[in-house]
């Protein structure tokens, strides 16, 4: 374990001392920033907006809507008239005043945030006739106080996005970002492997470290540098929350909306079971080759044993037969079976056995890789042929 720590520390080192992955990081995080931030001052955005005076005790009167300038409103009747207008592209936000012992303000919105100054706008409005009203009503008694000081509800909710979320993330944002965590982190891998070999730096370390080590530690190592581009995602969305320009709850309340618990746990074990179902023939690929020069060779069935799959789970229909038998062959799992399962195509018990299954498959492609690592660090001659393989493979 000693040793393993020391190796994973070594190549973490390595990673983290290049700047173009800090570099990659804060552009990441910046324009996280800043798109939040075009969402949020924008001005085409936000000049289309719908009211709904759903209140009878308290209503703004339509007059007051001029001050708020360089924005189109639209007056209408129901809320289902004004989602129409929201599905339409007609307007980009909706705002309901509702209540009648005590104002509330529903907000459905299409932008990442809603218009923050005509929210702000209509609360003053509200709170004032709330006011006014209570103090009629109570002629200023201590509870009456109490009352007045307690904030006004205000709800806000995504509208017309279910076919986004069931057609965009499920069915290809999530393959996708598999794809480019194997691809990327392999072919590093793959190309730091296949740089020590030509250099002989790989055969000095085996002499102190197990190849299996090496290779774990160096995939870890590699996997810590990829996620670090998320990490800086977080880092650009709590700072778009602390400069006001976008509602950190909001984008929860949009998560939990689509998403539940079992579904973001599933997917993340999809995504870090799918990883290792690849990424250890990554690091075998530059261990075989014989040269930087030819990994490219290499590497093109493993970037088509992981393209395959990729567009046909945005293709093959996830719940029609073919992806039922599909779903258990383990490269293809990690495509299609979070999707699945959030679309009621997959059960508890097929979830279950597919992740075994995946499980299964990434022990053994780590045996596998592993001797072809092993084995094929010192092979630096000619190219390795099928023969070469097998013969790798059995010692």
């Amino acid at each position: 374990m000693r040793k393993f720590g020391i190796t994973f520390w070594f190549y973490a080192k390595e990673h983290f001392k290049k700047k173009s992955l800090i570099v990659l990081a804060i552009f990441v995080a910046a324009t996280v920033g800043i798109t939040f931030a075009i969402s949020h001052f924008g001005g085409d955005n936000y000049t289309d907006v719908a009211i709904v005076q759903e209140s009878s005790a308290f209503v703004i009167d339509d007059e007051l809507f001029e001050y708020l300038e360089e924005r189109n409103f639209f007056f209408v009747l129901s809320e289902d008239e004004a989602r129409e207008m929201l599905d339409e592209g007609e307007v980009s936000d909706i705002f309901v005043i509702q209540g009648d012992a005590r104002p509330e303000l529903t907000i459905i919105t299409s932008n990442f945030s809603p218009d923050r100054e005509i929210e702000i706008f209509l609360t003053q409005i509200l709170t004032a006739q709330h006011l006014e009203t209570t103090i009629i009503q109570y002629d200023l008694p201590v509870d009456a106080v109490v009352e007045l000081t307690t904030p006004i509800m205000i709800y806000t909710e995504i509208g017309d996005l279910d076919d986004f979320i069931a057609v965009e993330v499920i069915n290809m944002v999530l393959p996708f970002l598999i794809y480019m965590l194997v691809l990327m982190s392999g072919q590093g891998v793959a190309n730091s492997v296949a740089s020590e070999k030509t250099s002989r730096v790989m055969e000095v370390m085996l002499g102190k470290v197990h190849p299996t080590i090496t290779m774990v530690a160096k995939i870890l190592s590699s996997l810590l540098g990829i996620l670090l581009p998320m990490v800086a995602i977080v880092i650009g969305v709590v700072i778009s929350e602390i400069m006001g320009f976008v509602r950190l709850q909001f984008i929860i309340d949009v998560v939990n909306d689509f998403f539940s618990i079992d579904a973001l746990i599933l997917a993340v074990i999809v995504l870090i079971l799918g990883y290792f179902c690849f990424i250890f023939l990554f690091a075998a690929a530059g261990a075989i080759a014989n040269s930087v020069e030819s990994l490219t060779s290499t590497l093109t069935p493993l970037i088509y044993m992981t393209m395959v799959p990729l567009f046909a789970s945005m293709w093959l229909d996830l719940g029609g037969t073919v992806m039922n038998i599909l779903v258990y062959v383990p490269v293809m799992s990690p495509f299609v079976l979070t999707q699945r399962f959030l679309m009621d195509y997959s059960g508890m018990v097929e979830v279950a056995i597919v992740l075994i299954l995946m499980a299964i498959f990434s022990v053994i492609t780590l045996i596998i890789s592993a001797r072809l690592y092993m084995n094929g660090i010192s092979h630096t001659s000619e190219k390795v042929t099928i023969k070469d393989l097998k013969k790798m493979l059995q010692k």
